[in-house]
């Protein structure tokens, strides 16, 4: 997980507290040497050795923070204790807490675009022309155009109009819910929306005129049949006639206020809460944000969103993972235009259960997605995509990291199976058996998830890495390969590569590249694979085992 700017200087004031103590112990132990000429204590030597490896580790978070935010930085040659490192930190930790301020603007950007996306989606079931609505669903265009201008967010507060957002949201849950709601709860809705758009409107939407989506027509012919059915499916605001859309004010019309109105359906099923969300943040953003900003948007937030499964993504922070896979909807669109209004369109036949069919609206929707959106043959696009747009800045959760200096080798891992745990334990490897040895990290990766593993460098002579993965008994190729160069190389670019079934041999670990990154993913709809993922450090490109190809000669 991506450290702030808090994390990084915590990390380093604890460095300096550390080395205050050590030289105070050296100078004792010096003393002491003196006076009887007895070796210093292995205690000492191990404790000098800690010290150096949490620098290095620090150091190195510190300068891939740098290149991340293009800040020109020293080699690491040069930056040899804290006095060279705390400049470099210094700059890094200004141009963190400006990034996650526009962050957090960002963010804050989203939510009001997704509230007022569904404010002028609301119609009254009586016509189109109630006043007190019609001024409402103005003020909220005026405010979704002022949102949607990059410049409002450039500044270091917050826009004003935001603060109107609470007035939009508490519309909507009436409208909702007035029915689930408590008398307090409601009776505090209900003076938020009398304040900001007038009592009658309040009055429509506790008497539930106020609907979301188009209101359903009036049946044309008077059946002598029982009531129709509450079901969703039996809704006619799906088959509304065009004429209905046309009379609705300042909302969207024709094809996109059928996909509004599908998309209410489909909100009526829990099980494709997850559609909905990542509907929602995508139509908020198509056509302001370019697909590798909304990547570093979304992972911003959540860098572990590609790890959850995306039908059980609204399991996790409050829901609101969900909407990262709105980056999910964006790449398939892009490569089949037209997918999203057909997935929806399909729900104006869909009957859950019916012969053939699945038994919720959210399992349609993932097939769909399955095969109209031939998203095993894409997923592995995808990732490769996010994985170009997210590497370094804001980065990836990862599975595990392994970090590779001259004296020793660093393995840390999370100590719980926590999807997004940002805990981890730290293996301390000095023996050369030990380090330079298969690394081996069984996985268990659900349908259409991905895992990331990097291993970073701190070295003078370089490494070659071997990397191996299996799916049970059988070689796999489902990982990509990134490798980032050193800081200073502007000589050198990022690589991708897939990775080769016998394995992949990649060379030059701290002279070519800085970092590797391994992003391990399972392209199969339905079964989750137990993979096991293999990273063997070699002191040299020789030692690479005769099976591996090279990405050098690929």
């Amino acid at each position: 997980m991506a450290l702030n700017a808090d994390d990084l200087a915590k990390r380093l004031t604890a460095l300096n507290e550390r080395f205050s103590g050590l030289a105070a112990t050296l100078a004792q132990t010096a003393q002491q040497i003196q006076a009887s000429g007895a070796l210093p204590p292995e205690s000492l030597l191990d404790e000098i050795t800690r010290v150096r490896t949490d620098f290095v580790d620090v150091r190195h978070r510190v300068l891939e923070a740098a290149r991340s935010l293009s800040i020109n930085a020293p080699g690491m040659a040069e930056i040899d204790g804290l006095k060279a490192l705390e400049p470099v930190l210094e700059t890094v930790v200004q141009a963190l807490a400006i990034q996650e301020k526009k962050a957090a603007l960002a963010e804050a950007r989203t939510r009001v675009l997704a509230v007022l996306d569904r404010v002028l989606t609301v119609s009254h079931v009586d016509g189109p022309s109630f006043p007190a609505l019609v001024q409402c669903l103005a003020k909220a265009k005026e405010i979704r155009e002022a949102a949607l201008d990059p410049k409002a967010f450039d500044t270091e507060n917050a826009p004003a109009f935001l603060e109107s957002t609470p007035s939009f949201a508490a519309l909507l849950s009436i409208i909702e819910g007035r029915d689930a709601l408590d008398d307090e709860k409601f009776a505090a809705l209900d003076e938020t929306v009398t304040q900001s758009f007038g009592r009658t409107l309040a009055v429509a939407a506790a008497r539930g005129k106020l609907v979301i989506g188009a209101p359903p027509p009036a049946p044309a012919v008077e059946r002598p049949v029982a009531p129709a059915p509450r079901e969703p499916a039996a809704r006619p605001a799906a088959a509304a006639p065009a004429p209905v859309a046309a009379s609705v004010p300042v909302v969207r019309a024709g094809a996109e206020l059928e996909a509004a109105q599908a998309v209410e359906h489909a909100a009526q099923d829990e099980a494709a809460q997850w559609w909905v969300s990542a509907w929602a943040r995508w139509t908020s953003w198509r056509g302001t944000l370019a697909f590798a900003d909304a990547v570093k948007e979304e992972l911003g937030k959540y860098s572990y969103v590609l790890s959850v499964p995306i039908q059980k993504s609204t399991d996790y922070e409050e829901g609101l993972l969900a909407y990262g896979y709105s980056i999910l909807l964006e790449h398939i669109e892009h490569k089949y235009s037209g997918f999203v209004n057909k997935a929806l369109n399909s729900l104006k036949t869909f009957q859950p259960g019916s012969a053939g069919q699945p038994k919720s609206v959210g399992a349609h929707l993932y097939n769909i997605l399955v095969s109209d959106g031939h998203l095993p043959e894409q997923y592995p696009e995808f990732v490769k995509a996010v994985l170009l747009a997210a590497v370094p800045e804001p980065g990836l959760w990862t599975h595990a990291r392994i970090l590779e200096s001259t004296t020793e080798t660093r393995i840390f891992t999370h100590p719980s199976n926590r999807i997004g745990d940002p805990e981890h334990n730290s293996q301390r490897l000095t023996q050369e058996r030990q380090r330079f040895a298969d690394h081996r990290f069984p996985v268990v990766v659900a349908p259409f998830t991905t895992r990331f593993f990097a291993i970073a460098a701190d070295l003078r002579e370089p490494r070659s890495i071997d990397v191996k993965l299996t799916d049970g008994r059988n070689d796999s190729d489902h990982a990509w390969l990134l490798t980032m160069p050193p800081v200073g190389r502007a000589d050198l670019k990022s690589e991708v590569l897939r990775l080769f079934p016998e394995g992949t041999s990649v060379p030059g670990l701290g002279r070519d590249y800085a970092t590797l990154w391994v992003a391990v993913f399972n392209p199969d709809p339905h079964t989750e694979k137990k993979y096991e993922l293999t990273l063997s450090l070699k002191q040299s490109a020789k030692q690479s085992a005769g099976t591996f190809r090279s990405a050098r000669t690929a």
